[in-house]
């Protein structure tokens, strides 16, 4: 079944053309990578599918929950990781009453699957860009959402956090049949760790 649909979509900001005639679909449990050089519109056409920028022309229809992780997400001191994470959950309910089990339970494994136990407890103003970068990749997890766009997911990591982060997401979406596309401008990742590949 088809997650994401796009007819003949072209996306830009301000008036402005970025990309033109897209046409794709996205099933269920697929995972794609957006490969493109910056500025090539990767951003826009991800903001587009979250619903958060009209498109110029064309339309898309999407299945279910899409939940859009940008690249520049600001640190807030005085939140810890734990916190951070599952205030980007309560935000997608649409309410910031103490969570549940079940976001809980949801947080505690998006923890584990990115390897966030020993950071955890900590400011976020006292991590790493690579480790903040992890934490705002783990609240698309606890969301559990249909669709999963991640901006950039691997920036300021190393390689091995890299290969991890991408690994992670490649399972998730096999066992859960959660729809990941993650956006990239290196060529590489987009071969090595996605099903298809959409070059801008």
């Amino acid at each position: 079944m088809a997650q994401i649909s796009c007819r003949d979509l072209s996306v830009g900001h301000e008036g402005r053309t970025v990309v033109e005639k897209l046409n794709f679909e996205i099933n269920e449990g697929d995972y794609l990578c957006i490969i493109g050089e910056n500025g090539s519109g990767k951003t826009t056409l991800m903001k587009t599918l979250a619903g958060q920028v009209c498109p110029i022309s064309g339309s898309f229809l999407s299945g279910g929950e899409v939940v859009m992780v940008p690249t520049r997400i600001p640190k807030v001191k005085g939140f810890t990781v734990r916190e951070f994470i599952l205030t980007g959950m309560a935000h997608g309910s649409g309410t910031f009453r103490k969570p549940g089990p079940e976001a809980v339970s949801a947080e505690e494994e998006a923890v584990r699957l990115l390897g966030l136990q020993q950071i955890e407890s900590k400011d976020l103003c006292r991590i790493s860009d690579g480790e903040f970068q992890k934490a705002c990749t783990a609240i698309a997890l606890v969301r559990r959402a249909n669709v999963i766009l991640l901006d950039e997911p691997t920036a300021f990591l190393d390689v091995d956090n890299r290969i991890m982060v991408l690994s992670v997401l490649r399972e998730i979406s096999r066992s859960t049949g959660t729809t990941v596309l993650f956006s990239t401008h290196d060529i590489n990742d987009g071969a090595i760790y996605s099903d298809y590949t959409l070059n801008l």
